[in-house]
């Protein structure tokens, strides 16, 4: 009787170590789940949001319609600010729910994916993936990049060459939506108002390059800030390894003119841009480089104001052009400054002149009438 008694309370002590070991041991459960759990894996674990989030845009461009990750030391309910994380461009998080649990360390999610008009059209154009029946916008959307992309791009051209055709046909084609108090389902915010309907704000036209660029190969970021104090989006695009900024927004002319597009910020550093915009920086990588911004790839940065007027004149008088823009480091406006382009010449009635950025980075475009 007495042994019966000894076995039972041993059995029972191994059966109390095990559900402890159970619930309270990590590594034990680890070795319990990975029999057990077919998706169990160190690459499948999570314990913070923003590498959640890289793993749901993963999952976006993939196209799966779920997934299943397990969390730990990590609150289920902090899933609900994951799209915080995100762009937005091709999808996002659309429901999560908890499917079960591993002892009280980990937290079996299954998380579902909801996609964009984008990315429907991206996949088409790209892969040649079919347009679901009940995506309409897709389609438009699809027929549009389609013509876009015909129209300005061959495969000679550089990815600098890309950039800058696509963002001069945006600018050009699309102006800044004057209807801004729609809700934020509208058009506006999306690829396909700045696309499709030629009328969007920031969210809008930085979308439409974010996918007319992912759909020629050039790698870009969607970033979210604020401009003046002021929310707002533009991109960063990669070119040779440097990042750059290159907000289109503020490059469309007020009031809005088909003919023109500025290129006051195409592909500036943080410094420049930091002087008119602020974002979280560790959010995004750094961009330094100038080797590709406009006005330095086509030799239209100038250290003094001697040599911009001599380049000014050449191409305003001698070239006929009508438009200058150019940088003048370290520029000070003053009263006159324009009037050497009638030296010698009465080719034009009067020249109207806007100054942009200012400090060290001063861009100076000239309108001749």
């Amino acid at each position: 009787m007495k042994s019966q008694i000894t076995i039972f309370v041993i059995i029972l002590i191994l059966a109390v170590l095990g559900v402890y070991s159970y619930f309270y041991n990590p590594s034990f459960q680890e070795k319990i789940a990975t029999f057990t759990e077919e998706g169990f894996s160190q690459e499948n674990i999570y314990s913070d949001l923003e590498s959640l989030a890289l793993r749901l845009d993963e999952e976006i461009m993939s196209g799966t319609e779920s997934f299943t990750i397990y969390l730990k030391d990590m609150d289920v309910s902090a899933i609900d600010k994951i799209n915080d994380s995100l762009d937005g461009v091709f999808g996002s998080g659309s429901t999560y729910q908890q499917v079960g649990v591993i002892g009280n360390t980990y937290k079996k999610i299954t998380i579902t994916i909801k996609r964009t008009a984008n990315y429907y059209a991206l996949k088409a154009y790209t892969e040649g993936l079919v347009i679901p029946d009940n995506e309409p916008k897709a389609k438009q959307l699809f027929e549009r990049i389609t013509c876009i992309l015909d129209e300005c791009i061959d495969e000679s051209m550089t990815d600098f060459e890309k950039e800058l055709a696509l963002h001069d046909y945006l600018v050009k084609n699309c102006k800044y939506s004057q209807n801004v108090s729609q809700s934020a389902g509208s058009d506006i915010y999306r690829a396909y108002g700045a696309l499709v309907n030629g009328d969007a704000v920031c969210n809008g036209y930085t979308e439409a390059l974010q996918l007319l660029f992912t759909c020629v190969g050039i790698e870009s970021r969607f970033v979210i800030g604020t401009a003046d104090g002021v929310d707002h989006a533009w991109n960063l695009v990669r070119l040779d390894g440097e990042w750059y900024h290159l907000d289109a927004t503020w490059n469309d002319p007020v009031p809005d003119n088909e003919e023109v597009a500025i290129h006051s910020f195409f592909n500036v550093t943080d410094t420049i841009m930091e002087k008119s915009h602020a974002w979280e920086k560790k959010d995004y990588p750094d961009a330094s480089g100038m080797n590709y911004n406009y006005y330095v790839y086509n030799n239209l940065y100038f250290e003094t104001f001697d040599d911009y007027q001599n380049k000014a004149y050449e191409m305003m008088v001698d070239n006929a052009q009508s438009r200058f823009e150019a940088v003048i480091e370290n520029y000070q406006e003053t009263n006159g400054d324009m009037q050497f382009i009638f030296r010698n010449n009465d080719l034009y009635e009067s020249i109207n002149w806007q100054t942009f950025c200012g400090e060290e980075y001063s861009v100076l475009v000239l309108q001749a009438e």
